[in-house]
């Protein structure tokens, strides 16, 4: 039974989790929405698709990834002004910043850089979840804003 719960299987759970909520951004959001997700999709895809750390700790394909989607969330936040994704961003440039830190003091332990990662990555689900939210009640509004006579 111990083997049942073991750490791939979390991981693996939490990429199924992660794909859901990307995927229900894309099938019932608004177009910010829709891009954000297939940016986390695309991002996180190809991050768990490249190479292994240097002898440092340092993923430079993964920084680069990853610095690209925070570009990418920083234009769509300019783009269609919406707080959630501004968020998204900063969260992404903070995810950019982690191994940065890591890879310049090197008294930080590498769980705590996982932890720290993962921490980001649950918020980052968090936000995209509130992007859905807010994507459902606009629809609403305005069917109700339609149906009045």
């Amino acid at each position: 039974m111990g083997e049942l719960f073991s750490i791939q299987l979390i991981a693996y759970a939490a990429y199924l989790i992660a794909m859901a909520i990307c995927g229900m951004a894309i099938w019932k959001g608004d177009r910010p929405a829709r891009l954000a997700a297939l940016v986390l999709i695309a991002g996180w895809t190809l991050s768990a698709l490249t190479g292994h750390r240097d002898k440092y700790g340092m993923n430079y394909p993964v920084t680069i990834i990853d610095t690209n989607c925070a570009l990418a969330f920083v234009w769509i936040s300019v783009r269609w002004r919406r707080i959630w994704c501004a968020v998204l961003a900063a969260l992404t440039i903070v995810e950019v910043i982690i191994p940065l830190v890591v890879f310049f003091d090197r008294d930080i332990h590498r769980y705590n850089q996982m932890a720290s990662n993962n921490i980001v990555a649950v918020l980052q689900l968090v936000v995209m979840v509130v992007a859905i939210q807010r994507a459902f009640r606009a629809r609403r509004r305005a069917n109700e804003g339609a149906l009045q006579p």
